[in-house]
């Protein structure tokens, strides 16, 4: 069949557009588009239609919805019996939305290293996110040994889903136990999943499920109707 093995367009986004195109036309790696700003409307319309963004070195922002796609169902959360005898050890201190910006910058220094290089977390995601995060849509959780920030993960909350952006930590368990502590917490408001992108090197399993873009996107669709509980976690 002529172009059947035509790789897929690259659609363009005007810097203030809002309207993505479908998600069911991304490519075979997940790529979509490039281009659009990262305006809390766009990020809204963005998580809504099934996306995340990533920084392209000296380009666009380019958009992806890999298939299939990494969740953890938030009552599929199994924690294995030798990572709470660690956590007993290592006595984390947890505390949420206390210093999104101070948990980026640690990302920042520590993560921003190798492949990852200074596209990671930029300067511009961090005022992007504060920015988000004063509409009430972002939370952090920090994760701490003796008061010094040793990991943690910050993301997105919408209606009963949490899009999260990035799970680091320099002390070994600390990306484990903020997971199981934000899922844990997301638990006590209904909420439905966390949404951990695609596979990694560094995937956690603590129970995660690989489901389709089709059956996410479906997901998504019915989150519609859920209420999003915005504002501050740290009381």
């Amino acid at each position: 069949m002529p172009g059947q093995n035509q790789p897929m367009p690259i659609f363009k986004l005007d810097k203030d557009e809002i309207k993505f195109p479908p998600a069911q036309f991304a490519d075979s790696e997940g790529l979509l588009c490039e281009g659009a700003g990262l305006t809390p409307l766009q990020l809204l319309a963005a998580y809504r239609g099934g996306f995340y963004f990533w920084f392209h070195p000296m380009r666009y922002i380019q958009w992806w919805s890999p298939d299939p796609r990494i969740i953890l169902w938030i009552e599929d959360l199994s924690v294995p019996e030798y990572l709470t005898a660690q956590f007993e050890k290592l006595n984390f201190e947890v505390t949420y939305d206390r210093d999104l910006e101070g948990l980026m910058r640690f990302i920042q220094k520590n993560g921003n290293a190798g492949e990852m290089n200074e596209a990671w977390v930029t300067e511009r995601t961090i005022r992007i996110f504060k920015e988000f995060h004063k509409e009430g849509y972002v939370h952090s959780i920090e994760i701490r040994v003796n008061r010094q920030l040793a990991g943690g993960l910050y993301g997105v909350a919408i209606g009963k889903v949490f899009f999260a952006e990035y799970i680091f930590g320099t002390t070994e368990y600390a990306r484990e136990y903020a997971l199981i502590k934000l899922a844990e917490k997301l638990k006590t408001e209904d909420f439905i999943l966390i949404d951990l992108h695609k596979e990694t090197n560094e995937t956690i399993d603590l129970g995660l499920s690989e489901i389709s873009r089709n059956e996410y996107l479906d997901v998504l669709k019915k989150n519609e109707k859920n209420h999003t509980i915005k504002g501050d976690w740290s009381q």
